[in-house]
């Protein structure tokens, strides 16, 4: 039996911490990220830039300090080091998917938050975009959610783990909404297997 990765409900933390962004009659579902993969990399690349300046600047305080040259290197690559992680946690904390009972939502931004909603019974259908090293390397791809209305467009979620998983979860949450609202003769149309780039 394949393994599930999108079977974990929401931690109270969780709940709480996007509580408000939820209507009275909906219930968080899945909270998920970029890809682990996809934050690996992006840490590689913060060690690099702006890693780089911070070891300049760490080179330059040791020097200021008359710190020999041990202490500069090391306090170099700590300022490296914890730029880089501080950016990465930035990144992946600031871009968040969010699936309801109801409805998609992306949050971007920690301080200045910017949502973008697709309500469930407005989507026409799921695309998957996997290229084949993001399915067979990295196990991460983008989903495209197709939505209908006077503002027709998309919703994309970036870098998500198992793309092929989590557009299966949507396309059953999406059908218990349109079942219990009486929607049955409405179906989605699904997008079989995925598309390679």
């Amino acid at each position: 039996m394949a393994k599930l990765h999108y079977k974990e409900s929401p931690t109270q933390k969780q709940k709480d911490a996007f509580k408000k962004y939820l209507s009275e009659d909906e219930e968080l579902i899945l909270v998920t990220s970029f890809s682990k993969a996809y934050i690996r990399s992006k840490f590689v690349i913060y060690l690099l830039f702006p890693g780089i300046i911070f070891f300049g600047a760490g080179l330059g305080l040791a020097w200021l300090l008359g710190l020999s040259k041990v202490w500069a290197l090391t306090l170099g690559f700590i300022l490296i080091f914890l730029s880089a992680l501080l950016k990465t946690m930035h990144v992946y904390h600031s871009n968040r998917y969010l699936l309801t009972t109801r409805r998609v939502i992306i949050k971007k931004g920690l301080f200045s938050v910017k949502l973008n909603v697709a309500l469930f019974d407005k989507i026409t259908h799921l695309e998957v975009d996997q290229s084949i090293i993001d399915r067979m390397l990295l196990h991460h791809g983008t989903i495209i959610v197709n939505t209908a209305g006077l503002n027709k467009g998309e919703i994309i979620l970036k870098y998500v783990d198992y793309p092929l998983e989590l557009k299966n979860l949507l396309e059953r949450l999406i059908n218990r909404e349109r079942e219990q609202f009486g929607l049955t003769g409405v179906t989605l149309t699904e997008v079989e297997g995925e598309i390679i780039s």
